[in-house]
């Protein structure tokens, strides 16, 4: 008895040729991730807690692991953040993992405590193509939360926000006392080597 072959759409080389480019693509992929990535110091249970009013100064920070110089555009995105650097573009070197992207967060003053804004960093790679011509390859993206709190739970409650007026005008009233007393000192000296 003679048993019918089965046919099958697709023949073993077409099969093969899309296991090979399938592998190529993710080995390219991965090499992206793996060489770029980026620093923060928040994440969704770690947010950035801040009160009505206040600004705080993110800094995340880009890092190149890969063999190739890498330059990144940034765009940032959410409701209470801006790019805080002049430019949006970042060449970071191979071997490079510190490179500072700075990321101005403020929370409006009129902000209800409880409420949560998502902050949402993109990072693009761009390169020099063939003419001088900019071409985009990978992109990746992170985000942090920026929770709205009472005063006293903000992470900026009790860090100095600068010398106060008042406390300048005391010491330099201290110095100037001070200064007097050393001058009538040395005068009053001077009086009395004359007497002798």
């Amino acid at each position: 008895m003679e048993m019918k072959k089965s046919r099958i759409g697709i023949s073993f080389g077409a099969v093969m040729g899309i296991l090979i480019l399938l592998v190529i693509t993710l080995t390219l992929f991965l090499s992206l991730i793996t060489a770029a990535g980026v620093g923060r110091p928040y994440w969704n249970s770690n947010p950035l807690k801040l009160a009505p009013g206040e600004l705080k100064i993110v800094e995340l920070t880009l890092q190149n692991t890969g063999p190739e110089d890498m330059t990144f555009k940034a765009t940032i995105t959410g409701y209470v953040a801006i790019l805080d650097d002049k430019n949006d573009e970042y060449f970071v070197a191979s071997g490079e993992i510190d490179k500072p992207v700075n990321i101005k967060v403020e929370v409006p003053e009129d902000a209800e405590i409880g409420t949560i804004y998502k902050v949402i960093a993109s990072f693009q790679q761009i390169s020099s193509g063939e003419g001088g011509m900019i071409r985009m390859a990978g992109a990746f993206t992170v985000n942090f939360p920026v929770e709205v709190v009472g005063e006293e739970e903000s992470e900026i409650y009790g860090e100095p926000q600068g010398i106060p007026t008042s406390t300048i005008i005391m010491v330099v009233l201290a110095i100037v006392i001070i200064a007097i007393i050393i001058y009538a000192s040395k005068k009053q000296k001077g009086k009395e080597k004359i007497i002798k």
